[in-house]
């Protein structure tokens, strides 16, 4: 812990990585970790995952929101709450919502096979993907309207 920051850099292979002693001013930094899973108790103000390769992140709760940035083969697991998920040039980046973090936000740019998982039944989920690929047109003359290109299989 450094001020207000926990670091977790360069681990490689390691699936014991715990951070318990947290609370809501507390952001968590994840740099260049590879083939590892962190887990996250109590809740805090943010979590960034910056460089990493098939990483895994179980957390409580975070009161702003967790950034995946230039990584790849992510999984994230919500055990309460998550305003806001922002995944940044990632690609496979699957996340795993709580009951209680259904009305999450997801807000994504230049990634690729992203999912949402949400809880259906007991202990089963259910997958849905995140739109990657858009189309974009003028409307009325006065404005650009955006949907998901629906022909990219979502």
């Amino acid at each position: 812990l450094e001020g207000n920051k926990w670091l977790v850099e360069y681990q490689t292979g390691k699936h014991d990585l715990r951070i318990t002693e947290t609370n809501m001013r507390h952001s968590i930094y994840i740099y260049k970790c590879t083939n590892s899973t962190i887990l996250v108790e109590g809740k805090v103000n943010s979590i960034v995952l910056d460089q990493c390769t098939k990483v895994g992140v179980q957390f409580t709760s975070v009161v702003s929101l967790i950034e995946f940035i230039n990584c790849k083969s992510m999984k994230a697991q919500v055990i309460e709450r998550v305003p806001t998920i922002q995944i940044e040039k990632t690609d496979g980046c699957h996340i795993y919502l709580s009951n209680t973090s259904l009305d999450t936000e997801f807000i994504t740019s230049k990634s690729s096979e992203m999912s949402v998982n949400i809880p259906f039944g007991d202990g089963e989920y259910k997958e849905f993907p995140i739109p990657e690929q858009f189309k974009t047109h003028l409307q009325g003359g006065k404005q650009l309207v955006t949907l998901p290109n629906e022909s990219s299989g979502v």
